[in-house]
């Protein structure tokens, strides 16, 4: 285990973190191990993913939502091969790689270039047709035409020799049916590559741009970004170890509300489809984008005004939802701050995002809006309700994001007069609005939203096992359905049914 700066090692997860790495194991030991599926999903939920590796355990949601997803990929495999002409039933074990090779070295000063694609991949027993499959985490997605071109290319020209035929095939964890997306012969896929991939692959290798987002927490560079602000946003929080992580407000009240939810939702990425999403979210939902569509930096009129025309995200929600959001969007008129801003970048700017090397935390933030004015920055935060603001618990403290835009701001992380720059609350009804200021140069505000974000902090990162903690969110909640102590609070809390 080698140290990293200010003394924090880097350990790996007690938790496996990958979500398809249990289903690719057990994948791999039908395919290429010959076994009984029954005798595989034993396996699997007995060793808890790992089947003997040294590999990290899998969390008890992750293992049910595991077996799930490979009895799902199974019967989608043997209806798919079921259904073709051709069946492509041996698979490839080896990875499919295409190889650029050049005498000299480029402008880049690269000699090699290869293009790989992940999936799981089969040919036909005759060899002229092969199959790669994309996997996902829930349902079958559709992919971007260049990304299908991609995969199609690696199939046909990755492997020895060269098929007739290539399909490109998507699947979703959560479903049993899979979803073929193209079926191309290698001359198709030689005029794409050429057209549509190559061109795609040259802006890639050829952008060195620096973009700072979550993405920076795995980044071999990150303690050495100059575009990734540094910050000790909460000196009196012990640093703990453990692997290098992003974190935002979402994810740090996911884990308050429920570890086992923050895990399988915020890092494995799995999720049922859940509930329709009620009104009111929608209308937030709605006022969030109709905001974002006036003051983004494309837009030709930034200022606005209780006569403006109904959004077309207003005009997509249900009718009884189009009143009361375009009221709300009314009333945020009186609070607009264009034309009086100094300058238009600043609301451009998607994700702020502070780096504390002592935490080994890459902190992100999604401000909803973010422009300069007198030399300072003004991060605001808009929320919707029905009704007004509750006064008996500190605002910071209700709406956490505010504190974090304190800390980032206090630690000066956009540049700027700290003394100058403020967090707001812009609150909306449909009968009533609110602007609530903090100062981030006011040591008072400080320490009130050090407190805030580290009652949140230190419980994550103190954590290795991510329990579940039932109550109320778990009717919900987007994972129950893995979840075993998420799901008999449910049956505790409907009781018996005749």
């Amino acid at each position: 285990m080698r140290p990293s700066p200010h003394g924090r090692p880097r350990t790996g997860s007690p938790l496996q973190t990958f979500a398809l790495g249990p289903l690719m194991a057990a994948l791999d030991r039908v395919e290429f191990g010959g076994q009984d599926e029954d005798a595989v999903v034993e396996e699997l939920r007995r060793t808890r993913g790992t089947f003997g590796s040294r590999s990290a355990p899998a969390h008890d949601g992750l293992v049910s939502w595991s077996v799930e997803a490979f009895r799902n990929y199974r019967a989608a495999w043997h209806a798919q091969q079921a259904a073709a002409a051709v069946p492509c039933r041996r698979p490839v074990r080896s990875e499919w790689k295409v190889v650029h090779r050049r005498d000299a070295p480029d402008h880049r000063g690269v000699r090699r270039y290869e293009q790989t694609c992940w999936g799981r991949r089969y040919q036909s027993d005759d060899g002229s047709v092969r199959e790669i499959w994309l996997l996902g985490h829930t349902v079958p997605k559709e992919r971007p035409p260049v990304v299908r071109a991609a995969a199609a290319n690696v199939a046909a020209f990755g492997g020895s020799g060269t098929p007739d035929r290539v399909r490109v095939i998507v699947f979703g964890a959560a479903s049993p049916v899979a979803e073929p997306v193209l079926e191309w012969t290698a001359d198709e896929i030689r005029r794409r590559a050429r057209d549509e991939v190559a061109p795609r692959l040259i802006e890639v290798v050829d952008d060195t741009a620096r973009r700072t987002g979550g993405d920076c927490a795995r980044c071999p560079q990150t303690s050495d970004c100059s575009a990734l602000p540094a910050g000790d946003l909460l000196p009196h929080v012990p640093a703990t170890g453990g692997p290098r992580r992003s974190l935002s407000v979402t994810d740090l009240r996911y884990h308050h509300d429920c570890p086992a939810r923050y895990h399988l939702l915020m890092q494995l990425h799995i999720r049922d489809a859940g509930p329709a999403e009620s009104l009111p979210i929608l209308v937030g939902r709605a006022v969030d984008a109709a905001l974002r569509d006036r003051h983004g930096a494309g837009s030709p009129t930034r200022r606005c005004s209780p006569e403006q025309p109904m959004d077309a995200a207003v005009a997509a929600l249900p009718e009884d939802g189009r009143s009361p959001a375009a009221r709300m969007l009314a009333r945020h008129s009186a609070f607009c701050p264009y034309p009086d801003v100094d300058e238009d970048d600043g609301a451009a700017r998607d994700l702020v995002v502070v780096h504390d090397e002592r935490l080994g935390v890459v902190f992100v933030a999604a401000p909803d809006l973010l422009y300069r004015r007198s030399g300072g920055w003004v991060w605001r935060e808009t929320k919707t309700s029905s009704r007004g603001l509750r006064r008996d618990l500190p605002l910071l403290r209700q709406f956490p994001q505010l504190a974090l835009a304190v800390l980032m701001l206090a630690a000066g992380a956009l540049g700027g007069e700290v003394t100058r720059s403020r967090v707001e609350l812009e609150h909306l009804r449909p009968d009533g609005c609110a602007l609530e200021e903090w100062n981030p140069d006011d040591p008072d505000v400080v320490a009130e939203a050090r407190r805030i974000i580290g009652d949140l902090v230190v419980p994550l990162l103190a954590d290795a096992a991510f329990e579940a903690t039932p109550g109320r969110a778990c009717g919900s909640c987007e994972v129950r359905r893995w979840c075993a102590p998420g799901a008999r609070h449910v049956l505790r809390a409907e009781g018996p049914t005749a």
